[in-house]
C-alpha cells in the first residue's frame, strides 16, 4: 500500500512537471516551448481590430469612443451596430492568421478595448471573437499574446488607450474591474496552450510608478487565483520604454515588453541598450511588443538590431499587420475611398468639418466593410519578404 502511494505521488509530480511545459514559459533570461526548447515569438499585432484607432482606418489620432459616438450620430444606431459587428466579425479572419503563417511568423499580439466584454456595449461579442482567433491561431500554429489595450478608464490620457474620466489611475473601481476582467480571461483561458502570454496593460503611464508596480502585482496576484499556466508579459511605463522603477520580478513566470519607434530619429541599436541590460539586471527575457511603422531602411536596421548577440532578445511584434494607406509602408493596404475618409476624419474633428451626409456616409461604411478583408487589401510583398526572412530565423 505505501508503494502504491509513493508511486501515486510520484506520478502526480510529473503530470505537474509535463503540464507545467506545455505552455510557453520563463526559463531564465529566454522564452521555451512545451518541449523545454528555447523560442523566439515573432509575428505581428492586429492592430485597429478589437480596439479602434482613427489612423489605422484612415483618419486622425481618434479614440474609440469617439469613433462610435460620432458614427452613429450620422449613421443611426442599426447601421452602426451592423458596421461594428462586421468589423469584429471580418476584420481579422480565418485568412488573416493563414497568412501571416505562410509567412513564418509564430505569434498575433491581440490589442483589445476592455469595451468588448460589455454586453451594454456591444452584446458582449469579444468572448465569441476571441475564441474564434484562439481556434484559427490552433489551426496554424500561430501563439497568441492577448493584450489589454484599453484597460477600465484608460491606462493613459492618449487616445491609443481610449481614456475616458476618471482614467485607470483615478478610480479605484477601475483598477477593480481591470484585475475582475483579466481573471475571467484567464479563467476562460486557463487551459489553452496557443496563448503565449497575458500582456496586462498598453503603454501605461500611471500617475505616480509606485501606482503601476501595485497595480500589476494586483492584476497577477488575481490571475494566478485562476491560472498558473500561462506567461504574464510586463510593459513599462513612458508608452512601454521605462522600467528603472522594477526593482524585483513581479512574477516568476513573466517577461518584460518595451515598444521602439524611431520617427523622432536615433539609430535603433542605441534605443535597444537599456532594454538588453533591463534583461541582465532582473534576470528575465525581453521582448518588443510593437515596433515598424517606418521606412524599409529602418525597419531592416531594426531587425539587425534586434539580432544582435549581445540583446538576446525573446522577439519581436511588428505594427500592424493591416491599416489604411500612410507616409509608410503597410503590409496589407486597406484601399478606402474618398466618402469613407470624409467620415472617418469628421469622426475626429466634428466642430471643424462639415457633417457627412447620412445616404453617403452609410454607403461609405458599407465600403469599408468590404475593403477591411484581407482578401481585399494590397500586399506589400517587399515588406513581408524583410519580415518574413527574419521571422523564419527562429
Amino acid at each position: 500500500m505505501k508503494v502504491k502511494f509513493i508511486v501515486a505521488c510520484l506520478l502526480a509530480v510529473c503530470a505537474l512537471r509535463v503540464n507545467a511545459k506545455s505552455f510557453i514559459s520563463r526559463d531564465g533570461q529566454t522564452i521555451v516551448d512545451s518541449t523545454g526548447k528555447s523560442i523566439q515569438l515573432k509575428g505581428v499585432n492586429l492592430g485597429g481590430w478589437l480596439l479602434w484607432e482613427g489612423w489605422i482606418w484612415g483618419g486622425g489620432y481618434t479614440k474609440e469612443g469617439e469613433i462610435a459616438k460620432n458614427m452613429e450620430t450620422i449613421s443611426g444606431k442599426e447601421e452602426f451596430t451592423a458596421l461594428r459587428k462586421d468589423v469584429y466579425l471580418n476584420f481579422i479572419n480565418e485568412s488573416d492568421i493563414k497568412a501571416i503563417s505562410e509567412l513564418g511568423m509564430n505569434v498575433v499580439r491581440v490589442p483589445f478595448n476592455h469595451r468588448i466584454f460589455d454586453t451594454a456595449y456591444c452584446d458582449g461579442i469579444g468572448w465569441q471573437v476571441l475564441d474564434s482567433v484562439l481556434k484559427w491561431c490552433d489551426k496554424y500554429h500561430v501563439y497568441a499574446i492577448l493584450d489589454m489595450h484599453s484597460a477600465v478608464g484608460g491606462q493613459s490620457n492618449f487616445f491609443i488607450a481610449d481614456p475616458v474620466k476618471p482614467n485607470l489611475w483615478q478610480a479605484e473601481s477601475n483598477k477593480q474591474r481591470t484585475i475582475n476582467l483579466w481573471m475571467q480571461i484567464a479563467g476562460r483561458y486557463k487551459n489553452r496552450k496557443i496563448i503565449a502570454g497575458y500582456d496586462l496593460l498598453n503603454e501605461p503611464i500611471p500617475t505616480k510608478s509606485a501606482d503601476l508596480v501595485e497595480l500589476y502585482d494586483r492584476i497577477i496576484k488575481g490571475i494566478r487565483t485562476v491560472d498558473t499556466n500561462h506567461m504574464v508579459i510586463v510593459e513599462g511605463g513612458n508608452f512601454a520604454k521605462q522600467f528603472d522603477y522594477f526593482t524585483r520580478l513581479p512574477d516568476n513566470n513573466m517577461m518584460f515588453s518595451f515598444h521602439i519607434y524611431t520617427w523622432f530619429g536615433g539609430e535603433p541599436k542605441e534605443k535597444l541598450i537599456n532594454f538588453a541590460q533591463l534583461r541582465e539586471r532582473l534576470d528575465v527575457p525581453v521582448w518588443c511588443g510593437e515596433w515598424g511603422e517606418n521606412s524599409y531602411e529602418v525597419i531592416e536596421k531594426t531587425l539587425a538590431a534586434f539580432a544582435m548577440p549581445e540583446n538576446k532578445f525573446s522577439g519581436w511584434c511588428f505594427w500592424t499587420w493591416k491599416k489604411t494607406p500612410n507616409n509608410y509602408a503597410a503590409l496589407n493596404a486597406i484601399s478606402v475611398t474618398t466618402s469613407w475618409k470624409d467620415v472617418i476624419v469628421w469622426c475626429g474633428r466634428p466642430k471643424v468639418k462639415t457633417t457627412p451626409n447620412h445616404d453617403v456616409a452609410v454607403a461609405a461604411m458599407k465600403e469599408f466593410r468590404k475593403a477591411m478583408r484581407y482578401e481585399e487589401t494590397n500586399h506589400d510583398y517587399r515588406l513581408g519578404q524583410i519580415l518574413s526572412k527574419d521571422a523564419l530565423v527562429k
